[in-house]
């Protein structure tokens, strides 16, 4: 057959990393130093007593790095958590804004309601090889690999950290922590009793919620709340409005009953119902012409989950957790439901005063549907999918300042069977101040209905025979992605003022998904069919470096710096088109600036500074592409009293509008310049 190539609806592109941009070198330092002198010209009298000491934040508590409580200091990991007080002072409204604060976290931003957030590179829609998690409940969409960020919201004054790992955490969280983990994990109902109120308004978005908390009996707590938030449109490249409106209404619970000192039972849950508008693909099934078409996404879903955690001292404490889960998302071209049920039971033992052991099982059932037309459909259009999982990892203390936790997990899918996923790690407590650590560890990613089962319509392929029709079709042999990760990092703290994160790490890859021209088929149509296969390889590395600074009492810097290379290969007669997350959509520089002050008479002046590498290299590929861009943001905020706050934020302040995201399949609109007020009260 002629040689073709794929058109812009049918393929991402692949490009290769290129050196650093060079507008990464005009990087506008003026404003950094404005950000130094504001905080010498403002000097505050009294310090936040809120606002935890670097050698505090050392010793917050995390659980998503080895299921279990632990210090960040000791977390033998690269992990980050965004506390409570980071969460308030972002003027974020959203989890994936606050996720840009995470250093080496790449958020993309698509449209008013869509993002794509990877870590350590292969970036698209769904960011397959990344775990996002709420109270241990997964938000991992299994039909199309990958997160609906559009659908997933959450009142963040109920949110007592996020936690992001990167890096594998497959040895406990399962398969597809390939690149890493995004733990959110809510308040106890005890910490959220009486009643809150915020509300928000700016020429981007709008939005009121109220909460309300109380006591049932003696031995429990309660809280519920509503939500309704609304997006307007973003803007196209030409400053008329985009099609991308997003509204949702959301509420949810939770109650928390402690009959003991031992026991606690948790029941929580959320309703949501909202609304996107989008541009699909859309191809007619008499000629064959497609088209980006405005349209309007449902969104829809709830959640219910139950948990009983017994604690019997330091020796030994276990938990028992099930949910249920359903997702519906209903467009044009598909009406896709999800349906999970998952039961997971786990115990942690000290078995000596040097061994911890911690385990646990666990079945999950997923039911997904997806009932499409021309452009889209599955063959079954419904499926029935069993998990069985299984993990052990065993924390032993080798020496007073050497640890070694060595694990794995076993898990059974009805799509490849077993999949094992083991690690080790290696801890020095240098000084009680410094900790070094390596790991290493194995990671999958297993194949969904969109890899193995789906048939997509996607345009037409012009050849010397006439136009083809392209249908991408699922491959029901497709195996598991694989992922052999070795990392290092350093952890330390130097004096009470200043504290330094660094990580480095080499990934290889096999089994990566990539799409192939099949043979020309006739039919009712002429059909050039591209096929998923495991054809390509290769290979991520990078370093990561995050930092605080305490300058004065009332003034804090954090910063960081991350950089990444990619390199994908194909093997003997592919095409060499990754199916999902090309090298160029993944930044190779980021850097980030924070300055936090505490001013007199109660008032906050907050800054962030980001820079992002250009993305798909357009110098090399002008037909898509997005520039580097530097985005400046400032919030102003007043607590008159403890239970009060009134602030104006605005984002994106040095340009009119800046593009985050573009792929073949999806443009990216445009983020305009924006203000928000908003107010949060307490009572």
């Amino acid at each position: 057959m002629p040689h073709c190539k794929l058109p812009p609806e049918a393929h991402t592109t692949v490009e290769k990393a290129g050196a650093v941009s060079p507008s990464f070198k005009r990087l506008p330092l003026v404003i950094v130093a404005s950000m130094a002198l504001m905080g010498q010209a403002w000097a505050a009298t009294q310090q936040d007593p809120t606002w935890l000491s670097l050698e505090e934040l050392m010793t917050i508590e995390v659980s998503s790095a080895a299921k279990r409580p632990q210090r960040l200091a000791d977390a033998s990991t690269a992990i980050y958590a965004i506390g409570r007080e980071e969460i308030r002072r972002s003027g974020a409204t959203n989890v994936p804004e606050l996720l840009r604060t995470v250093p080496g976290v790449q958020v993309s931003r698509i449209d008013a309601s869509r993002y794509a957030v990877s870590i350590r590179g292969f970036s698209n829609r769904y960011s397959g090889k990344l775990l996002v998690l709420q109270d241990g409940r997964s938000l991992y969409n299994p039909l199309f690999a990958g997160t609906y960020w559009e659908a997933q919201d959450v009142l963040l004054e109920d949110v007592e950290r996020i936690e992001v790992i990167r890096g594998s955490g497959s040895t406990l969280w399962g398969a597809n922590a390939v690149n890493g983990v995004i733990n959110i994990i809510t308040r106890h109902a005890k910490d959220t009793q009486g009643t809150y109120v915020e509300a928000k308004a700016g020429n981007l978005e709008k939005g009121v919620a109220i909460r309300h908390g109380g006591a049932l009996g003696d031995d429990g707590h309660f809280r519920a709340y509503a939500k309704l938030d609304r997006h307007d449109p973003m803007d196209n490249a030409d400053g008329s409005a985009a099609h991308d409106e997003w509204s949702q209404k959301r509420a949810g619970f939770q109650a928390e009953v402690a009959p003991n000192a031992q026991d606690t039972f948790t029941v929580q849950g959320d309703v949501y119902d909202g609304k996107a508008d989008q541009k699909v693909l859309t191809v007619s099934d008499r000629t064959l012409q497609s088209a980006k078409l405005p349209d309007t996404a449902k969104l829809l879903g709830g959640n219910l989950l139950f948990r009983w955690k017994r604690e019997k001292g330091d020796e030994e404490s276990w938990q028992l957790q099930a949910y249920l889960d359903h997702a519906n998302v209903k467009d044009s071209v598909q009406n896709q439901k999800v349906d999970t049920i998952d039961v997971e039971w786990q115990q942690r033992l000290k078995l000596t005063a040097s061994q911890d052991l911690t385990w646990g099982v666990g079945v999950r059932r997923i039911d997904e549907s997806l009932v499409g037309g021309f452009t889209i459909s599955t063959t079954p259009e419904q499926s029935t999918n069993m998990l069985y999982s299984g993990f052990i990892q065993d924390e032993i203390q080798l020496k007073e300042d050497v640890l070694l936790t060595l694990g794995t997990k076993v898990e059974r899918n009805d799509n490849t069977g077993v999949e094992v996923q083991p690690s080790a790690r290696l801890q020095w407590r240098a000084t009680p101040t410094d900790n070094f650590w390596g790991a290493i560890s194995r990671a999958v990613q297993t194949p969904t209905v969109a890899t193995t089962s789906a048939h997509a319509n996607v345009g037409t392929q012009p050849t010397p025979m006439g136009p083809l029709l392209l249908n991408v079709r699922g491959n029901p042999n497709i195996e598991s992605e694989t992922m052999l990760s070795r990392e290092i990092g350093y952890r330390g703290q130097f004096g009470p003022n200043v504290n330094l994160d660094v990580t480095a790490f080499y990934n290889t890859y096999d089994n990566i998904v990539s799409r192939e021209f099949g043979q020309p088929e006739i039919g009712r149509y002429a059909t050039l069919p591209v096929n998923f296969a495991n054809l390509m390889y290769g290979k991520t590395y990078g370093a990561e470096f995050a930092g605080n600074w305490q300058v004065t009492p009332t003034w804090r810097l954090h910063g960081s710096y991350s950089w990444l290379k990619m390199s994908l290969k194909a093997r003997p007669g592919s095409m060499g088109v990754v199916g999902f997350g090309a090298e160029g959509a993944s930044p190779q520089n980021m850097v980030q600036l924070h300055s936090l002050h505490n001013l007199s008479h109660n008032l906050e002046l907050d800054a962030a500074l980001y820079y992002t590498d250009s993305l798909y290299f357009k110098d090399k590929n002008p037909q898509v592409g997005v520039d580097s861009h530097t985005r400046f943001d400032l919030r102003l905020g007043w607590r008159p009293t403890p239970d009060l706050e009134i602030s104006l934020t605005g984002r994106n302040l040095l340009q009119k509008r800046h593009q985050e995201y573009e792929a073949d399949d999806i443009m990216g609109t445009e983020t305009p310049r924006s203000l928000l007020a908003q107010i949060r009260w307490k009572y």
